[in-house]
């Protein structure tokens, strides 16, 4: 095990109570990420949260490159971290790399990329929720947001699929992209989780496109995590045995 996933084990068991804990956290698991690495995948993953009450519901749906489903996890527990943005890796954390895990049992995880419904390094601290879950399980990742959370762009995209660099406030670098996903929908924000540059980011998110804003395992994922949701009756004890929902 090295020193990340030790970092990573620790925390799991131990989850910090504090800001500035927190804020430390993310500061040195930042230092790990590597930003590099082309987009070469056989099979897309995408991660998704919904909520009953202080349960969180984390959904993982894999898909080969036709974007067709293989595999759909559910894991769901209690948090509570409440809602502080920039701080959604430790309200959303534990649950989402619970159920990725799952899922990835199933699949060669070195040819997964994972979608993750939140931010990979455009982010002030440079980790993100896609980032944590990424170093979590050592995987490719991606991270997507519908809105912006850190960095400039100079103008919003137009035409689908069109696309424009998102820049660190600090020194300008490239850390991801706005781009426009569909004809009547406002862009989303793509940014590198782990094990992956800018432009591989790009590349995973437009080839995850089926016509809607969001990549479709991402989109697939919230469909499920909503689907659980919905059905408000059941307890956390019957949350958590949904291994696989069907």
């Amino acid at each position: 095990m090295n020193s990340v996933e030790e970092l990573i084990a620790m925390v799991e068991k131990n989850p910090p109570k504090t800001l500035e804990e927190m804020k430390r956290l993310q500061n040195i698991l930042s230092r790990a990420v590597v930003v590099s690495g082309e987009f070469n995948a056989d099979y897309l993953a995408g991660v998704d949260q919904a909520f009953v009450g202080n349960t969180v519901i984390s959904a993982c749906v894999i898909t080969d490159l036709e974007l067709k489903p293989i595999c759909r996890v559910v894991h769901a527990e209690k948090t509570d971290v409440p809602y502080i943005p920039t701080y959604l890796m430790f309200r959303e954390g534990s649950s989402a790399i619970h159920a990725v895990r799952k899922a990835l049992s199933r699949v060669d995880r070195e040819k997964v990329c994972l979608l993750v419904d939140g931010s990979g390094i455009a982010h002030p601290r440079k980790c993100g929720l896609a980032t944590y879950v990424g170093l979590a399980v050592g995987v490719q990742s991606v991270g997507i947001t519908k809105s912006r959370l850190y960095g400039y762009y100079r103008k919003e995209p137009e035409e689908v699929l069109e696309s424009i660099e998102l820049v660190d406030e600090v020194d300008g670098r490239v850390i991801g992209y706005v781009i426009k996903t569909c004809r009547k929908c406002k862009p989303i924000f793509v940014s590198p989780g782990h094990r992956i540059s800018p432009e591989g980011a790009l590349e995973a998110v437009i080839k995850s496109l089926k016509g809607y804003k969001l990549p479709e395992p991402v989109r697939l994922a919230h469909n499920l995590a909503s689907s659980v949701r919905r059905c408000g009756n059941l307890t956390i004890d019957s949350f958590s045995s949904l291994d696989e929902y069907q």
